[in-house]
């Protein structure tokens, strides 16, 4: 918000701004905190407005981030996903190839996507999201590395021939 708006509650022009620390739920995800946000508060009322600039940007930076992480997406993080890429669950489905309900189940933790669909998540979203060539370059080494710490793993779990 500019200096010149008016408070959404009370419609007042008397706001006084400070650079604060702004907890991010707006964003669906738990974990997003931004530091050094311009918050104006009502004078007259108390509302508080965050003024987040580059939002666009901000959100793209987060779905990077989501892509990268190292362990599995959780269903905030899907949603998220989908949400950035703006489209309804029933489209992220057809362009997952699932089912809407599975989508679903997903996002609300019911069921946990298999590694594979983890992975179409990440990669459909990079595809959708058109990502840089530099993020999608460190996507692909992490499914690389991960897809031979599996086989590692599964060959270290084979029991020994006598």
């Amino acid at each position: 918000m500019d200096r010149s708006g008016k408070c959404p509650t009370c419609g007042s022009e008397h706001f006084l701004f400070e650079k604060s620390h702004h907890h991010f739920l707006e964003s669906g995800l738990e974990n997003v905190h931004l530091t050094n946000v311009e918050i104006g508060t009502c004078a007259d009322c108390g509302e508080k407005v965050v003024s987040i600039p580059h939002s666009t940007e901000l959100m793209r930076l987060i779905g990077q981030s989501i892509l990268l992480k190292p362990t599995s997406l959780n269903g905030a993080e899907i949603r998220f996903l989908r949400k950035n890429l703006y489209l309804k669950i029933n489209e992220f489905a057809q362009l997952l190839g699932v089912d809407r309900v599975t989508v679903s189940r997903w996002e609300n933790e019911h069921e946990k996507p298999s590694r594979s669909a983890d992975r179409l998540v990440r990669l459909t979203y990079a595809l959708e999201a058109k990502i840089g060539e530099g993020v999608v370059e460190e996507l692909r080494k992490n499914l690389r590395k991960e897809e031979i710490e599996s086989t590692v793993d599964f060959f270290v779990s084979l029991p020994l021939a006598s």
